[in-house]
Parts: C-alpha cells; structure tokens; sequence
C-alpha cells in the first residue's frame, strides 16, 4: 500500500494553515450557531429534516460545515439521525416535558432540603457567587452562556445536597430539560427572569430552611413549566427552513 506524501508544515507556510484551520472552524461554529438558533426560533420546524444539500445552499456554504452543525446538534440532543432516512428536529410532546420537569421538581426538592441541612459557608458564598454571575449574564441575552450557568446552579445545590445518587439524576433531568428550553426559548419571549426565584432558593438554602428552600423550588419549576407551555403557543404558519 502507498501513502499518500505529506507537504510538511515549514515557518513560512505555517502562518497559512494556522489561518485555513482557523477559518474552518469559524465556519463550522458560524453554521452550528445559524441551525440552534434557527431551531430555538421556530425558523426550522420541530419534526422538519435538515437536509444538507438545501442548507449549505441557503447559508452560502459547502456542506461539510452542515454535516459537522447537524452532528453537534445530535450530540445536543436537539436532532435525532435515523438511517437511512436523514435528520430530523426532535419532536417531544407537551405531556413528556411536563412529566419530566415535575419528576425533575420532585428530585430537587430532596437535594434542596438535604442542602439547607448541610451546606457550609464555602459551598453558600459559591452559590452566592453563581446567583450574582447569573443576573450580569441574564442581561447580555447570551442564551448559550445562561443554559450553562443555570444547570451548574442547580447541579451545585445537589452536590451540596452530599448524595451522589441524587446528583446524578438530577444532572441527566437537567440535560433533558435543557433541551426543552432551547426548543420553546421561554427566556426569548417572555419577560421572565429566573434570577429572583434562584436567589429564594439560595436564601432559603443558607438559611437552613428546608421547608422554605423546597417550597421556592417547586414554586421556581412550575414557573419554568409555565414559561415553556406560553412559548409553546404558536401559529401554525410560523417559518420553516
């Protein structure tokens, strides 16, 4: 078998290459960025396929960037690949969400108690510290940075909660439900901002409340389930990639 040669890389193309992959990448990014938003936006139906071709022909690309965007978006958990028939945008019915953000309620609940109980000074000045961080992001609209920022929140009061178990679950819950979010973007359309209710939950945690911390954590999901039914309204004829 003969290889095929390989041109080294000498200082004076190097610059060169460094600029190519760098381009790539920014394209990659720039295409994967288009298809979350346009998802999140109801631009591409839940239920549509991505068909690469009839992108990469719409975003001016080749369409390798949109079989790379529509990989990430399955790592996601936003596109579901069957093969031999294509990419689709997931389709969760309003019943599945619901039950699994109250599953979710339940769980929280628990690690919220167990937290009031436990929490030392070092783990509240960190929620503290996730909840003033939260309000600074919460106003750039960054979407991308507030879904993480949120989901580290809740997953430091379960790991304040000392239940590895519990963590866990509640970590997979909060993957889960991440994606119900970026589907129906309740942040997006409502004026809502979940920063007060986070900080009631904190509050109550610090203070060892227990009862307090788990009724603010209830209150807190039902409002998130309430955000994503009224972003979930919406005309039929609603635009489509």
């Amino acid at each position: 078998m003969v290889l095929a040669k390989r041109e080294p890389i000498s200082p004076s193309n190097f610059h060169g290459v460094l600029m190519k992959n760098s381009r790539k990448k920014n394209s990659d990014d720039s295409v994967y960025f288009k298809l979350k938003t346009a998802i999140r936006k109801k631009y591409i139906k839940q239920g549509s396929q991505l068909v690469e071709a009839a992108l990469a022909q719409q975003l001016g690309v080749s369409r390798t960037p949109v079989r790379s965007a529509i990989k990430r978006l399955e790592a996601d958990g936003l596109v579901n690949i069957i093969p031999n028939r294509g990419a689709f945008v997931i389709t969760p019915t309003q019943q599945e969400i619901e039950e699994t953000f109250l599953v979710r309620a339940q769980l929280e609940k628990m690690a919220c108690r167990l937290a009031a109980t436990s929490v030392d000074r070092r783990q509240r000045k960190e929620l503290e510290d996730l909840i003033e961080l939260e309000a600074e992001i919460f106003t750039t609209n960054s979407l991308d940075d507030y879904y993480q920022l949120n989901d580290t929140l809740h997953l430091k009061i379960a790991e304040c909660a000392g239940n590895s178990i519990l963590c866990a679950y509640i970590k997979q819950l909060l993957e889960k439900t991440r994606i119900y979010q970026i589907l129906f973007d309740p942040f997006y359309r409502l004026e809502y901002s979940p920063t007060l209710e986070h900080k009631a939950i904190v509050d109550a945690i610090a203070a060892g409340d227990a009862d307090k911390a788990a009724q603010a954590l209830e209150e807190h999901i039902g409002s998130s389930i309430k955000g994503l039914q009224s972003a979930g309204q919406l005309p039929d004829d609603y635009l489509a990639v």
